[in-house]
């Protein structure tokens, strides 16, 4: 080729059999081969020589015409700049490859492109950025050889390609120590590809075989159509085939197994365009509410359920067209806003309203007395059911605030009725060992052991007591009271008894005679010592002897008319008892009472004391 003709061009066809033959034998001479590094190197120099010089012949044969007419130009020397700007690119598209000669058909082109204008010095802005990508695309380069070293095919390409886009960004200065590099790195990315065809060959069969047979297999439309993708991603991920066959093979039956999924994409195509409508509908139905919407009397309630549902509804319908929904999806959501704009508004109201609501609560927790900050927080609870529409996410968080403090308030209570429970558990105990200190005491037994016990029961905490234990107590109250009254009553009968006997002989001593008789006395009708007995013997219910019958009658006749003429008819028997005693040791007379009278005196009195 080195000595070719100027003036005859090689043949196309035999150049593109040369460099496949060769490309061939070299593969199947390496594949079961380790070859060296610098062999390898020498190959893919020698390669690239071949293939810059069978590209740049191709490139000539399909521009010959354009050529030629460049060739006229230059002879008659009318070159116009649109001409010499032409040659420029032909040349730089064509790149003729240096130790080969240059056709006789080129050389014009090539002598019109180096005529340039003399360039206009670079700035020092210019000059840097050159440098800083000269620096990058070194970078990049050497990525790139590691990568092809590596066999990394996929990075290889990616990296390639970021220098070729670095290459053009430079100018021809920067450019030119990287050409040489970037030729002979053209040709390493040829050969990987190659070489790594035919590891990938028998996966991309494999991958024909699968998809060929997914096309005989009656698959949910869906799933089928995801399983061709990921079939397509595989093919892809191997770099894609050179060859043609094995190319079309696979096209082919990726159609054939999509072939069922062609109807019921295009029904999801008319279930996309209804579902467009409804959307449409449901734009229609906000802009109309939006319209006649009175924001100062409107059930927001009822508005921020026509807000949930519009966005419920427009979910449901779904699938659609994303090109088509684009606009129908910006006016709903701008829909939306104005309808949230005024729900907000009124949420945020709300939520300022509920959140004094828990300021009072909080500030209830230490109120005293208790009940009333009970009452007021049963009240905030009723304050807060009236309140309207809030964001749930502000109405969770401020609810459980507000729960709180109430829970806190209500715990005051528990805590109270816990310690009333303790304290009626303690003063019931207190009481129960009380009671059985006190039941042993009797009727009968000295009136300072009955009045101790009774003494103890009264100290009692009665108020804390349970009522059944209260019941108890008040009981035995009665009795221990009832007990020493009837003591201190047998004690003052004892006494009366002594003084009755004392008169009979006289008058007793003014120091022995109740300080209170006198009164007693002067309340009681005057009357002998005879009637006195009988008085006495009818309150005792002790029959009078037959001799005193009829007087008896008598005064009981006058009793009975006294009784029902006086405003108190339920005299108490012992204060009866204690006047006529009183009128008995008092009374006044020029002879004392006989000792019968006495005696007739002392068994009533005694009668009235074993009762």
């Amino acid at each position: 080729m080195r000595g070719q003709s100027p003036d005859t061009l090689p043949s196309l066809a035999s150049l593109d059999a040369l460099q496949k033959t060769q490309e061939n034998r070299w593969l199947e001479a390496t594949r079961d081969t380790q070859v060296d590094k610098q062999q390898q190197k020498t190959y893919e120099a020698t390669m690239l020589a071949l293939r810059n010089y069978v590209s740049a012949i191709r490139q000539i044969g399909q521009a010959r015409e354009v050529l030629t007419e460049l060739a006229d130009a230059a002879a008659s020397e009318t070159v116009s700049d649109e001409q010499r700007a032409q040659a420029k690119a032909l040349s730089q598209e064509i790149n003729w490859p240096e130790g080969f000669p240059m056709p006789s058909l080129l050389v014009p082109a090539h002598k019109l492109a180096g005529q340039r204008k003399q360039a206009a010095p670079a700035k020092a802005e210019d000059l840097e950025k050159q440098k800083t990508i000269a620096a990058d695309m070194d970078t990049t380069i050497a990525n790139l050889e590691e990568a092809l070293e590596a066999k990394q095919l996929k990075e290889s390409r990616q990296l390639f390609k970021t220098a070729q886009q670095q290459f053009k960004s430079l100018d021809h200065r920067h450019a030119k120590p990287f050409q040489a590099r970037m030729q002979l790195l053209t040709g390493q990315l040829r050969e990987l590809s190659d070489w790594l065809g035919f590891a990938t060959e028998p996966k991309q069969i494999a991958l024909c075989e699968q998809m060929e047979h997914l096309a005989e297999q009656p698959i949910e439309p869906e799933a089928k159509a995801e399983r061709i993708k990921e079939l397509q991603n595989e093919w892809r991920n191997l770099g894609g085939s050179s060859d043609r066959e094995l190319w079309s093979r696979f096209k082919a039956a990726s159609d054939k197994a999509y072939e069922p999924c062609k109807e019921y994409f295009s029904a999801k195509s008319g279930l996309k365009r209804a579902n467009l409508d409804t959307r449409r509908a449901i734009c229609a139905e906000l802009e109309s509410f939006l319209a006649n919407a009175d924001w100062s009397n409107i059930d927001w309630k009822a508005a921020e359920k026509i807000h949930l549902t519009a966005r419920q509804e427009w979910k449901a319908a779904w699938p659609v067209e994303f090109r088509e929904n684009r606009q129908v999806q910006k006016h709903f959501d701008t829909l939306l806003k104005k309808l949230e704009a005024p729900l907000d508004e009124e949420r945020q109201k709300n939520e300022a309203l509920k959140q004094a609501i828990v300021d009072k609560a909080v500030a209830l927790i230490d109120h005293e007395p208790l009940q009333d900050a009970m009452n007021q927080a049963k009240n905030l609870q009723s304050d807060w059911k009236a309140i309207g529409i809030t964001r749930h996410r502000e109405d969770r968080k401020l609810w459980q605030a507000f729960r709180k403090a109430c829970d806190q308030i209500f715990a005051r209570r528990d805590a109270q009725r816990s310690e009333q429970q303790q304290a009626s558990q303690a003063a019931d105990d207190a009481a129960v060992a009380a009671l059985q200190e006190t039941q042993g005491i009797q009727r009968g037994q000295d009136v300072s052991a009955l009045t101790e016990a009774l003494s103890t029961l009264n100290n009692l905490q009665i108020p804390a007591l349970s009522s059944d234990v209260k019941e108890r107590v008040q009981e035995e109250k009665r009795r221990l009271k009832k007990a020493v009254a009837d003591q201190q009553m047998l004690q003052d009968i004892s006494t009366w008894q002594s003084l009755v006997l004392a008169r009979t002989n006289g008058q007793p001593e003014p120091e022995q005679v109740p300080k209170h008789w006198p009164n007693l006395a002067a309340e009681q009708q005057a009357c002998d010592h005879g009637e006195l007995v009988i008085r006495a013997e009818i309150l005792g219910g002790v029959d009078s002897p037959a001799s005193d019958r009829q007087r008896r009658m008598e005064i009981q006749v006058q009793r009975l008319a006294e009784g029902m003429g006086s405003s108190e008819q339920n005299t108490d028997q012992m204060v009866e008892l204690e006047k006529l005693v009183a009128n008995w040791c008092l009374k006044s007379s020029g002879q004392a009472p006989d000792q019968a009278l006495a005696k007739r005196l002392n068994n009533a009195l005694a009668a009235v004391a074993s009762d």
